[in-house]
């Protein structure tokens, strides 16, 4: 799919936690997009819309360019959803935290590789930290949408319970799709009372074969290669890890 140049405008703002918020954009021209599950799109930024002492660290640039991995399923036809992760002085996410509803935003894509492998006879295992799990929720909702019913597995991973990004609604998932196994993980917990650690160790607790699976793993740089390395040394094979890093 040739990416294109997409006018959108704001349609829902939902907060996932304290710095991180899900943007629903509704395409106007085009008013549609074609996309792979696990594909991105890239967000123009107009540097004019932004603070001076932001404007004065980018002197030559007129459109900021950040890419954003789509969160919503190609079946939702007329919508791009993305995830951001509010950085102090960052670009593009002050840039959306000061956008409201019906504000425009201009996107391109789809770009990326990072797709389901075919035919999809086996079990994906999805491993995330942080807005990493975005990619994934675009997966695993066509999934569903195409009535898959392989088990399907979601490690998430964070460092504090109140970071678990679509908490509510993976499990929502997990209690009507009986095939569908979310294990979040978080590092450093307070009240939680689930899985504690790290996101591999969750993994390999749970996952004794790996004969059937595909793993994908995405999230930040350092950490997807942790992840992808303690895997491979715990006997996964590495044509079966495919991952995603920013």
């Amino acid at each position: 799919m040739a990416a294109i140049t997409c006018q959108t405008v704001v349609d829902r703002i939902t907060v996932l936690s304290y710095n991180v918020r899900n943007f629903r954009l509704r395409l106007s021209e085009p008013k549609q997009l074609a996309f792979e599950p696990g594909q991105f799109v890239i967000a123009h930024v107009p540097m004019k819309d932004l603070p001076p002492a932001i404007k004065a660290k980018h002197p030559n640039e007129t459109t900021a360019k950040r890419a954003y991995s789509i969160a919503c399923p190609p079946h939702e036809e007329g919508v791009i959803e993305i995830c951001l992760q509010h950085v102090e002085g960052g670009v593009a996410s002050t840039y959306f935290w000061q956008l409201k509803e019906g504000m425009p935003v201009t996107l391109s894509g789809p770009h990326g590789k990072f797709l389901l492998k075919q035919p999809l006879d086996y079990e994906p295992v999805f491993m995330a930290t942080g807005t990493g799990v975005a990619p994934f929720r675009s997966m695993m909702k066509h999934l569903f949408h195409v009535n898959a019913t392989q088990p399907i597995w979601l490690f998430f991973g964070t460092r504090y319970e109140h970071s678990l990004l679509y908490e509510d609604e993976f499990r929502a998932m997990s209690s009507v799709r009986h095939n569908f196994h979310y294990i979040p993980t978080v590092s450093r917990p307070k009240d939680w009372r689930g899985e504690t650690g790290h996101i591999q160790q969750t993994f390999l607790k749970h996952i004794k074969d790996f004969s059937n699976k595909e793993i994908y793993v995405c999230g930040w740089l350092e950490v997807v290669k942790s992840v992808c390395k303690d895997l491979q040394e715990a006997g996964v094979p590495a044509e079966k890890i495919h991952y995603e890093e920013w």
